[in-house]
């Protein structure tokens, strides 16, 4: 009798000292948006979800006709499509193609490879496929290297092409110096040149593949650049409307 009162006690000490931890810190904060999520909509001009996803199946669709192409046109083609499709953002509707497009260029082109002579090209390649888990020796940067192992002059002249070398360079692996070389390269570059290496910020803060918010930067380049696919650009910005309704029903339900 006397063990089950102690228990007792215990119980209401316990409760007791509960309910003071909660008195003290007072009610839960109020949510810092309010109700605004809650009570949103969408503007009038924005299209249905059903719309837009009609419309995406469409638009993938001529993206993979894209990649079908690519098989029988160069490697540029094939790395400035998967390039774009992950600067995008929208990269993960197409995992396969992507992946058997990168297979063809590491294994069918290799040999060919050896003598192609543009930077920016060459130095996409290499990026891509090490992001990919392919093996690429440094080696491919020879051509661009003069008689005492540095980058040639006519690198520091070629503002696209350093500018992927640079982001190339960040998938290294240790000891490899030519690489080093090139990050030192583009940043006396930049430096010379007053900006013309790396004319966003971003573009010197991180390499391109580890951006943040990258898409939305992107989104809007890729619109000014004269040989944007039309096709490409409108599946990016319905996705990225797609996305954002679905953070919007996420938020709605948090609010509740």
């Amino acid at each position: 009798m006397a063990a089950a009162s102690k228990v007792a006690a215990k119980q209401e000490t316990g409760d007791a000292t509960v309910a003071a931890a909660a008195a003290a810190a007072g009610p839960f904060e109020p949510c810092v948006w309010g109700d605004f999520f809650v009570t949103y909509t969408p503007p009038p001009s924005q299209r249905s979800e059903e719309w837009m996803r009609e419309r995406s199946n469409q638009l993938k669709g001529e993206v993979r006709r894209m990649f079908e192409a690519g098989k029988t046109t160069g490697v540029a083609e094939t790395v400035r499509l998967v390039d774009t499709l992950e600067r995008l953002g929208i990269d993960n509707h197409f995992r396969e193609e992507i992946d058997a497009a990168l297979g063809r260029v590491h294994s069918e082109e290799l040999e060919y490879f050896g003598g192609y002579n543009d930077l920016h090209v060459v130095a996409l390649r290499f990026r891509l496929l090490r992001q990919h888990g392919f093996w690429v020796p440094t080696d491919v940067f020879d051509k661009f290297r003069d008689g005492t192992r540095s980058f040639s002059i006519e690198v520091s002249s070629d503002p696209v092409g350093l500018l992927s070398l640079y982001n190339a360079a960040h998938v290294a692996v240790p000891g490899e110096a030519v690489l080093d070389d090139a990050i030192a390269l583009a940043r006396r570059s930049q430096l010379a040149d007053g900006g013309a290496v790396f004319p966003c910020p971003r573009d010197s803060a991180h390499p391109v593949h580890e951006a943040a918010g990258e898409t939305m930067h992107y989104i809007t380049e890729y619109e000014q650049e004269e040989l944007h696919e039309a096709a490409i650009l409108e599946l990016a910005r319905l996705d990225l409307n797609l996305i954002r309704s679905l953070h919007l029903k996420e938020l709605r339900t948090l609010s509740l």
